[in-house]
């Protein structure tokens, strides 16, 4: 069975024009004979350059290690997930350690980039733009920043816990009880337009960076924010996308789905908690949602 000469991809029927890996011509112009002997020994020195260059950026990464018949192109990669939530201290100390490693691998990008430009000469412009999304795609892959927790010693921990078990709901109610105590609210049970205000950034942002995590970018505040913005800031329409109102019928709280089927946007709910067009305390859940809207935007800015 024939293999690729850079990645050692074996093709047991049809052998392509380009490797479906590499991107390496597997028709060489240099196993014809007429071909000059100065000729064949500039096509094998760039063949071992070109193995050179694809261990290099491959090491450590697992794409040389593809099985034969994994040939899929452009497939995104998948956010790893704590399988155990106990486990979920030891991935915080480690986060540090990954930021280490993603700057190592930010400057691999480099190679990567010079062993684009050279195969610019041999491929077509269809295999140029799979390359370079596989690429938008490492680059999208590193590890994100770790966020910084709480302004005022709040433990996150507890609610990180619930987000990693999949317990949505536990997880969106201890977020009510969070932000309460943030702004040392929790005997009065409801919130004035001035504590959203001066809501802590940082806790906001550990609280939105909890929920988009944990759910793969369909729960979260700055979502909901977007949503918000998108319908210009119209409360009925917001409620219509995220699900808290279906056929002009507003949403209880033991309504709501709380699973990874839900509606993005969907959780968590802090400007309701009976009904979705009830508010809580004496402001409406209109006016909640945008004070925390614009909240998100100062910190986001």
């Amino acid at each position: 069975m024939p293999n690729c000469p850079v990645c050692d991809t074996e093709y047991d029927r049809e052998v392509p024009e380009f490797c479906a890996i590499c991107g390496w011509e597997l028709t060489p112009q240099l196993l014809i004979a007429d071909n000059p002997e100065s000729y064949r020994e500039k096509e094998e020195a760039k063949l071992n350059w070109a193995k050179q260059m694809w261990q290099a950026n491959t090491n450590g990464n697992g794409i040389a290690a593809r099985k034969k018949g994994d040939r899929s192109l452009g497939q995104k990669p998948k956010k790893n997930r704590p399988k155990n939530p106990k486990n979920l201290q030891r991935r915080l100390d480690l986060l540090e350690a990954k930021l280490e490693e993603a700057s190592l691998e930010r400057s691999q990008l480099q190679s990567q980039l010079e062993w684009v430009l050279y195969r610019l000469e041999q491929i077509n412009p269809e295999f140029l733009q799979e390359t370079l999304a596989r690429i938008e795609e490492g680059i999208n892959a590193l590890p994100a920043a770790e966020p910084a927790m709480s302004e005022v010693g709040m433990d996150y921990n507890p609610l990180i816990n619930l987000l990693a078990a999949g317990k949505w709901r536990k997880a969106d109610e201890l977020t009510w009880e969070i932000i309460l105590k943030v702004v040392l609210r929790d005997p009065e049970g409801w919130l004035r337009i001035e504590d959203i205000d001066r809501f802590p950034r940082t806790d906001l942002a550990t609280i939105d960076w909890a929920w988009d995590y944990y759910s793969s970018g369909l729960f979260g505040l700055t979502l909901q924010q977007q949503i918000w913005e998108s319908g210009g800031g119209d409360y009925s329409y917001f409620c219509d996308r995220v699900g808290w109102r279906e056929r002009d019928n507003w949403k209880y709280y033991d309504e709501l789905r709380f699973n990874l089927q839900a509606p993005q946007g969907h959780l968590p709910a802090i400007v309701w908690r009976r009904r979705a067009c009830y508010g809580v305390g004496k402001m409406t859940a209109a006016e909640s949602l945008a004070a925390f809207a614009s909240r998100l935007i100062v910190s986001g800015g």
